[in-house]
C-alpha cells in the first residue's frame, strides 16, 4: 500500500545501512533493527521529544531481545507524516 510504501522509502533515504528493515510484508508495522547499540527507552523518548510516535519492542518479547530494536506503524498516516516523521527519527538514531 502507499503509506507503507512512503515509510519504507523514508527509512531508506534518512536511515540508510543505519538500520535493518523487518516485518515489511507482515501488515501495520515494521521494526527497524539499529546497527549501533542504544537505549530503546531513550530512542522513544527522543522520538517523542520530536512528536514521533514508536515502541521499542523489547516489551513484546518474553525475554529481552539480544538487540534493541523500534517499531514504527503506519496505518491511517498521510504519507507526508510518514516520511517527516522518519526524517525526525533519523535526528535520534
Amino acid at each position: 500500500d502507499a503509506s507503507r510504501q512512503a515509510l519504507l522509502e523514508a527509512v531508506r533515504r534518512h536511515l540508510g545501512e543505519r538500520v535493518k528493515i523487518t516485518g515489511a510484508g507482515a501488515g501495520a508495522h515494521i521494526v527497524l533493527w539499529p546497527g549501533k547499540r542504544i537505549s530503546e527507552d531513550a530512542a522513544v523518548a527522543a522520538a517523542a521529544a520530536r512528536g514521533v510516535g514508536i515502541y521499542g519492542v523489547g516489551r513484546y518479547f518474553l525475554k529481552r531481545p539480544s538487540r534493541p530494536g523500534l517499531m514504527l506503524g503506519y496505518p491511517r498516516m498521510r504519507e507526508g507524516d510518514l516520511r517527516e516523521g522518519v526524517r525526525r527519527l533519523a535526528e535520534v538514531l
